[in-house]
């Protein structure tokens, strides 16, 4: 090594312990110099936020965000996403996001509240004479329709119906059977019906119709009216408890099965237990059916009930306008079938006709 680079080597050294000497002196030295840290409050707990800071500052680097409330439609959906928007306050006021931050502040994210809109009535005098919707018996008075739409909407919330001066009750009776077609109860029925020569409504399950399409034509063929009873006939939830989009199709794909595959309109719905809301009339309604119950109920379809109790309770109940609820499905229906042609001998003693509905 060459004796004149001593000197330079030495220096450099000596530059690098200066350095090393003086740098965590001058970061000393500046935080000294810093102001330290205020602590805010932000919804009640307190957080720590460099000073100086801006509410704006202190919004991006928390990450707050205040939702917006929404202004939904009768049916729940979305009409206006921004309808009450949120807001975050600076000590309970609304500032600016250049607005300088003091120890103490209290930052508050108020988000917006959700609102159903408004609704507004409809009221409609139907023509003629109408039953009731729903349905309990044969009958007819001056109806007022009476519709609940959505204020901004228009989308319909609800259908009632509102009788309106005198009632008028038919000298006749509806007999109506449930829970099929059912491979031995329907067909046995429709026979002691057509040797009787009487007429019923039979109110008919989904997939039942489906699966046997030859007794659906049958009933058809022999002139008895055709109603539906949803497509599965739900029964562990009351049918109207059902969500609002299992209520629609449980009502409208045994609809579209009888018209499609039939030549059938369906214009009659029973609701399995008899279960409905307003929900369920408004769907039954769109699909072109009133909702039918019933004003006389043998409970036949209990284990314990005989040809005798059955007949019984359906003639001590039965007067001018009822309507008769018995089952031709759903297990053995044989007490109901060796009722049947007392019950219908009985009301015909009583100068009623039998009907469709």
């Amino acid at each position: 090594m060459r004796s004149r680079d001593l000197p330079r080597r030495a220096a450099g050294r000596a530059a690098l312990l200066l350095v090393v000497i003086l740098a965590p002196l001058l970061v000393a030295a500046e935080l000294e110099d810093r102001p330290p840290p205020i602590t805010v409050t932000v919804d009640g707990k307190p957080v720590r936020v460099t000073y100086p800071s801006t509410l704006g500052q202190a919004i991006a680097t928390l990450g707050l965000r205040a939702e917006h409330g929404r202004l939904l439609d009768v049916d729940g959906e979305v009409i206006e996403p921004r309808a009450d928007p949120g807001q975050i306050l600076l000590n309970g006021q609304d500032a600016g996001r250049i607005t300088a931050l003091a120890d103490g502040d209290a930052i508050t994210v108020v988000d917006g509240e959700d609102a159903t809109e408004g609704t507004r009535r409809v009221v409609e005098r139907l023509p003629g004479r109408q039953p009731s919707n729903p349905m309990y018996t044969l009958a007819t008075s001056a109806m007022l329709e009476i519709t609940t739409v959505g204020r901004v909407s228009g989308k319909v919330a609800s259908v009632g119906y509102r009788s309106v001066g005198r009632v008028k009750r038919p000298p006749a009776v509806a007999l109506t059977f449930d829970d099929g077609p059912w491979p031995d109860g329907t067909r046995t029925v429709l026979d002691v019906l057509e040797r009787m020569h009487a007429k019923a409504t039979f109110f008919m399950v989904g997939y039942l119709i489906e699966r046997y399409p030859d007794i659906v034509r049958r009933v058809a063929e022999a002139g008895m009216a055709i109603g539906t009873h949803s497509w599965t006939h739900p029964y562990r939830t009351p049918f109207a408890e059902l969500a609002p989009h299992r209520v629609e199709t449980e009502i409208t794909d045994p609809v579209d099965l009888l018209r499609g595959r039939f030549g059938i309109e369906p214009e009659l719905f029973r609701p399995p237990g008899g279960s409905y809301d307003a929900g369920v009339i408004r769907v039954a309604r769109d699909s072109g059916m009133r909702v039918v119950m019933w004003s006389v109920d043998p409970h036949d379809y209990l284990d314990s009930a005989t040809p005798r109790t059955i007949a019984r309770t359906v003639l001590r109940a039965v007067h001018p306008g009822s309507i008769v609820l018995l089952h031709d499905g759903g297990g053995d229906r044989s007490a109901t079938i060796r009722a049947l042609p007392r019950i219908i001998r009985g009301i015909r003693q009583m100068g009623l006709d039998l009907v469709t509905l």
